[in-house]
């Protein structure tokens, strides 16, 4: 059998196992005598089904790269216990140094098993030197991840050259994508097919509004109160996104963040105190998570302790990179959730996906990627052979700019050959920005992989504030555009719906979620005489502070109504005499007792001399 990959035109041995229902790989053979196989992708189709627990637990040295710190820290919590002496596991991440690793191996009597980040495999490498190609079995876990993540982390593929002088060596995922690196050419492909239907449903909400569909969620969620026995799990790959949805939803009591150290620290500047950089028992109601927590780590089920509600979020609108593929990411995000150990516990799971769409997003085929990148190498190569030798600064710097706005840096390793997981992840990117380029493109990609069931109740919701219009109207645009923009909006529903209360309704009801401040000023004043100013919000203020003033006066009017004759005339000394006598009676002490306050209750006639006898 032989596996073709479309993308990657990469031709492979394929070979497969069928994993029982309620079974770990470490329990089904030849995985539990021969532990995992050497010099393969390994596609375990399902996250948790025990590979990791298995080559940790497997009698052989072993060296496991996983993609970030939480899930290495999980793992040595659990394996290791709170024993600072004689661990079970070493965990290499920051901090951790040389040293480190050489006094572990010394004093570790059994098997050495070492999970590290792949930014920490080089002190490895400077602990164990060249005996570990030899003694050691490398796993590289997750490894999407060195596809995926590439772009924005250098360090990711740090132990790649390394991993393949290891005499024995796996890459595995639930979700692999299959590198293009011609050192992979001679691996086998091993499937790991569960012999049950393991899909899960999920409800697929695009929308043009992310924050109002993800409001109208949980508030469907509280009233039909769900979530009193249940708890959310929001996953977005923005904390600057994340912070603004809490503080819009006016959920900050009753959330908590996951995220990496450094937005932690930002987060609880500005105000959010439930945050933390690694997985622990403290979930609340709603719980934020990062996309350092979408795959590899292990929520255990005492952690969680209920069926839990699975929201992703997609705002492709606001930041780009904060789409998210079905074909990976989805499946490794519902896959964190583990299994209770007592076998009488069912563990059901709601499933949602919001996301907005743009038809502006590129989508490169893989043909004009290579287009792309041979044009760039062109320029490249054209460049460098050519450069003349010069001393003149100026020279160098403009040729060294010619090569950065060209780009082909980028996919050159620092020894001049070709990156190519940097290609690879070029091509996925592209690939997955095309599924939020439509409204209808995520749902149908749902419906292309087998780990999910899109339900009916998914669709698209669209409405009249938009989260592109919300884009153009930033924290950062003036007051009076913003003031403006309202009143455009609410002009325009009240116009373009009033034969349809409903539409009215839910439309404006996602104008004062997005803008409750403006919208409460116009509500206030009520709509018929919003209506009469236009709903020109600074108009409505003018005409509040007016009434505010004349209301404030109600008492001195109501003495001037009292003390002063209609018809009868007075001269300016007894009129400042009567007012003074009604500022000390009503305690208004900054009034002025003058006949510019009079006017403000009565009609005066002109000026004319009175005759007192």
């Amino acid at each position: 059998l032989f596996y073709y990959n479309q993308i990657n035109f990469i031709i492979m041995i394929k070979e497969s196992h069928k994993l029982p229902i309620g079974k770990f790989l470490g329990q089904i053979e030849p995985f539990k005598t021969k532990g995992l196989p050497n010099k393969c992708i390994i596609h375990k189709k399902i996250p948790g089904c025990g590979a990791t627990t298995l080559e940790i637990e497997f009698p052989r040295n072993s060296i496991i790269v996983e993609p970030n710190k939480p899930v290495i820290i999980g793992k040595c919590i659990k394996y290791n216990g709170k024993r600072r002496k004689h661990k079970v596991i070493l965990g290499v991440y920051e901090g951790v140094e040389a040293a480190d690793i050489k006094r572990y191996v010394e004093n570790r009597k059994g098997h050495k098993k070492i999970l590290t980040t792949p930014e920490g495999f080089t002190k490895i490498k400077e602990a164990l030197g060249e005996l570990m190609y030899r003694d050691y079995f490398i796993l590289f876990d997750e490894c999407e991840k060195a596809i995926q993540d590439i772009d924005f982390r250098k360090d990711v593929i740090n132990p790649i050259d390394d991993f393949f002088d290891f005499d024995h060596k796996a890459f595995i995922s639930a979700t692999p994508i299959i590198p293009t690196d011609p050192r992979f050419s001679d691996f086998k492909l091993v499937t790991i097919e569960p012999d049950y239907d393991f899909s899960e449903e999920i409800c697929v909400l695009t929308t043009n509004n992310v924050a109002y569909q993800l409001k109208l969620l949980l508030d469907t969620l509280e009233e039909s109160k769900q979530l009193e026995n249940r708890k959310c799990f929001i996953f977005l790959k923005a904390t600057g996104r994340m912070e603004r949805l809490i503080n819009r939803l006016g959920i900050e009591k009753e959330t908590s963040v996951f995220c990496s150290e450094k937005s932690a620290k930002e987060l609880r500047l500005n105000g959010i105190e439930k945050v933390y950089s690694a997985i622990n028992d403290k979930f609340t109601k709603i719980n934020f998570l990062t996309n350092r927590f979408f795959s590899a780590v292990d929520i255990d089920y005492t952690m969680y302790r209920c069926n839990p509600i699975i929201i992703m979020l997609s705002d492709v609108i606001s930041v780009e990179h904060t789409v998210i593929d079905p074909s990976t990411e989805s499946i490794q995000i519902c896959g964190r959730f583990r299994k209770p150990e007592e076998e009488d516990i069912v563990v059901l799971k709601d499933i949602y996906h919001i996301s907005n769409y743009s038809s502006k997003l590129t989508n490169f085929t893989k043909e004009e990627i290579d287009a792309i990148l041979n044009d760039k190498k062109g320029l490249h190569d054209f460049v460098t052979k050519f450069t003349p030798k010069s001393d003149r600064v100026y020279m160098n710097a403009f040729i060294k700019e010619i090569l950065e706005l060209n780009g082909f840096n980028a996919f050159l390793r620092d020894s001049g050959m070709l990156n190519h997981f940097m290609v690879d992840n070029f091509i996925y990117k592209e690939r997955v920005k095309g599924y939020y380029q439509a409204s209808s493109s995520l749902i149908e990609q749902y419906r292309l992989t087998e780990h999910f069931k899109v339900t009916e109740s998914s669709q698209f919701y669209r409405y009249e504030l938009t989260d592109e219009q919300m884009a153009e109207i930033s924290e950062k645009t003036k007051s009076v555009t913003v003031d403006e923009f309202v009143s455009e909006r609410v002009r325009y529903l009240l116009n373009e719906y009033k034969d349809n209360d409903f539409a009215q309704v839910v439309n404006l009801a996602s104008l004062r979620f997005s803008y409750p401040d403006r919208m409460a000023v116009i509500d206030s004043f009520g709509l018929k005489n919003a209506e009469q100013l236009d709903y020109n919000i600074a108009r409505i203020k003018q005409k509040q502070e007016e009434a505010k003033g004349l209301k404030r006066l109600l008492p001195i009017l109501a003495f001037i109504k009292r003390e002063f004759v209609i018809g009868v005339g007075y001269t300016s000394h007894e009129i400042e005499a009567i007012l003074t006598r009604g500022i000390a009676e009503t305690g208004l002490s900054d009034l002025k007792p003058n006949v510019q306050l009079l006017r403000e209750a009565a009609q005066l006639s002109e000026r004319k001399n009175i005759r007192k006898d």
